[in-house]
């Protein structure tokens, strides 16, 4: 396959993750075109899974974008009622966000099923990826990932979370994201 046969398979998904992160469709139609022209410049034998390539792109294209002066949230000076705006930032809501979002598959999640998730949800890890890495084959990753689902969505705690395993999660799920040190997160996940 070529650059933009890979490119079309996987546009809606690359346009949906935008869409989530931007909440603009105009914005999300941009950031796909920048994430194409990344593309074409990077060479097919480099790429292990396009997929995860791709949706780290836009990913990493919209955190830019969210953080570029045009789209932070300014007060006006004055405001004409004498009212003061305030508004937490970007970085304090995304940390909010993501220490319930971790905190909630640490509370309905085994470690396993909780490894599956995250790599599959969050890294774009396809299921033969993440078979190497917790020693199942890639049906059993399928399955363990559908019951990660149902008990997310099941609304109710399983395990109790101590503050300082969240601490070390929120953590080591940072330093992933921003250096790639997924090895320690696995490690500590699993």
């Amino acid at each position: 396959m070529n650059h933009l046969e890979l490119f079309t398979e996987y546009r809606t998904l690359l346009f949906a993750q935008a869409y989530r992160m931007l909440g603009s469709a105009f914005d999300a139609e941009d950031l796909l075109q920048e994430t194409f022209l990344h593309w074409q410049r990077t060479a097919l034998a480099t790429i292990r899974s396009p997929r995860a390539f791709l949706t780290t792109v836009v990913r990493n294209l919209c955190r830019n974008h969210l953080q570029s002066a045009r789209v932070r949230y300014e007060a006006p000076p004055e405001s004409s009622a004498g009212l003061e705006f305030t508004s937490p930032s970007t970085d304090e809501r995304l940390r909010e966000s993501l220490a319930t979002a971790l905190r909630l598959v640490l509370e309905r999640l085994p470690p396993k099923e909780r490894l599956v998730f995250l790599l599959r949800e969050v890294f774009d890890y396809e299921y033969e990826e993440i078979a190497k890495i917790i020693r199942k084959n890639a049906t059993n990753c399928r399955q363990m990932l559908g019951r990660a689902r149902k008990h997310i969505a099941s609304g109710r705690s399983r395990f109790i979370v101590k503050p300082e395993q969240l601490e070390n999660l929120k953590r080591q799920f940072s330093r992933s994201c921003n250096g790639g040190d997924l090895q320690s997160l696995v490690v500590l996940l699993s």
